[in-house]
């Protein structure tokens, strides 16, 4: 038999191993909804839906996920609104999938209804001024753990010069760019790492905080959602990674704004965050783009173009023109 990277699992097959794992739901029907970094599924069962999360084969240590739905579980006891793993029958927070190209692991989450907040955003500024509630309300019960969460850094050497040693790999042939990222890299570093002690709020974070990552519910109360690389960084990266998102989704600034003060009624930023928050879009620029290139040898390499790299280094050059400039 040929070896296998990814193996897409038959909704049939899970729903049986669902079934065995969490008899009390009553799971029915379940259906592959997407692959992304994992293979989420859909599971119909008797008093609501489910979701399930399978984990690419050797994505994360099992003892990260494990702590990735503890932080959840803790947050949920303080009263957050966030996605809600749940236990097997033997009180698991994960079960093991044995497929063809070995253990892959995978959760289950009470599915949350609703729609995508980066779909239902109009012109108005509630939802954005909750989000900043819900999210300054995450990391003040981080901050408050008794016993901290164990997760990865997302910091500069894993994320920018982590892109910058791969970048030959698609852009050897566009020296000039590389050069621009280079530079740009030297003035980012100076402005993160070149700060006093206490600059910058460090903690633990969301990690993916983009709008597609945060459910507008039909009652009108935002849920997070997708922890899965929750780590710890500046929190100024977490918000900044709002500010991104709205960007790329043509949002304007007074719905960032509308976050920020949400996130500022219930937490405080120090001045270098109120003044360099625009280089930590930057930095989300450059983890974006590094996870990105991380991922070729998972889901290819031919959309990793000329025409990909055109867009992003055109959003990062017209961000710094009209924010730092």
């Amino acid at each position: 038999m040929i070896d296998v990277q990814h193996s897409i699992v038959s909704p049939a097959a899970l729903l049986k191993v669902i079934q065995r794992q969490y008899p009390s739901i009553g799971a029915s029907v379940c259906e592959l909804m997407e692959q992304g970094c994992n293979d989420n599924y859909r599971i119909k069962a008797k008093r609501q839906d489910y979701a399930v999360r399978l984990y690419r084969l050797d994505w994360w240590p099992k003892k990260d996920i494990d702590e990735e739905l503890r932080m959840l579980e803790v947050m949920r006891r303080n009263k957050l609104n966030v996605c809600r793993p749940v236990r097997n029958k033997n009180k698991q927070r994960y079960i093991k999938i044995k497929a063809p190209e070995g253990i892959r692991f995978a959760v289950l989450f009470a599915f949350i209804p609703g729609q995508h907040l980066g779909f239902k955003i109009g012109t108005g500024t509630q939802e954005l001024v909750q989000l900043g509630h819900r999210v300054a309300e995450m990391h003040t019960i981080a901050d408050n753990m008794k016993q901290p969460v164990q997760r990865w850094t997302i910091g500069f050497d894993n994320v920018v010069n982590s892109f910058l040693e791969n970048a030959p790999l698609v852009l050897g042939h566009r020296e000039k760019d590389l050069k621009y990222l280079q530079g740009l890299a030297s003035q980012l570093e100076e402005v993160i790492l070149g700060q006093p002690e206490g600059a910058y709020n460090f903690g633990l974070c969301h990690g993916d905080l983009h709008i597609h990552n945060v459910m507008l519910q039909p009652d009108g109360e935002i849920a997070l959602f997708d922890f899965d690389w929750s780590g710890y960084s500046w929190r100024a990266y977490d918000l900044a990674t709002v500010w991104w998102a709205l960007t790329r989704n043509n949002k304007s600034m007074t719905q960032w704004r509308a976050f920020l003060r949400g996130y500022t009624q219930l937490r405080k930023l120090t001045k270098q965050e109120k003044k360099f928050m625009p280089w930590f879009v930057v930095f989300r620029q450059f983890e974006f783009l590094n996870f990105q290139l991380s991922m070729r040898k998972h889901i290819g390499t031919t959309w990793l173009s000329d025409a990909y790299y055109d867009f992003h280094i055109k959003f990062i050059k017209d961000w710094m023109k009209q924010h730092l400039q």
